[in-house]
This record gives C-alpha cells, structure tokens and sequence, in this order.
C-alpha cells in the first residue's frame, strides 16, 4: 500500500510540475506575442514610411522630367498625382 502511496506522490509532484511548465510556457507565448504585435506595428509604420518616400521620390523624378515642360503638362501631372492620393486617402479611411 505504501508504494501506492509513494507512487501517488509522485505522480501528484508531476503534475503540479507539468502545472507549472504550461503557465510558464503560456506567459512565453503571450509575451511572443506582444512581441509580435510590436514588430507587425513597427512593420507597418516603417511600409507607410516607405511609401511616403516613394511617392516623394516620384514627385521629384516628376518634377525633374517637367522642367522645361509647359504649365499644361505640370498641371495634368500634378492632377494624376492628387487623384493618387486621394485614393490611398481612400483606402485608410476604409
């Protein structure tokens, strides 16, 4: 009876270890996470990021090519690139 005993101890210590490796594992997981909304968060602010330098750098690349173009030109283009923004603009608000 006693080696009943014994092993009912033993079986009730290791459950209260596996007990306590699953809360440990689970505040493992929910600090991944965190971590991993952080990061999506930062990934998305530096693609916003990188889209307004695009968008930038396609500005200066038109304004490059318009030099020496006639006002007409600079106007349509400068209209094609505000209908650009205002779909993106679009896009957020959605």
């Amino acid at each position: 009876m006693s080696s009943f005993k014994t092993l009912a101890e033993q079986l009730n210590t290791n459950v209260r270890k596996l007990v306590q490796r699953q809360i440990e594992l689970r505040k493992a997981v929910e600090q991944k996470d965190d971590q991993l909304q952080k990061l999506e968060q930062e990934r998305d602010e530096l693609r916003q990021k990188l889209e307004q330098v695009e968008e930038k750098n396609k500005i200066l690349r038109i304004a490059a090519k318009t030099e020496g173009s006639d006002q007409r030109e600079i106007k349509l283009k400068i209209n094609e690139i505000v209908r650009e923004v205002d779909k993106c603009i679009a896009q957020l608000n959605q």
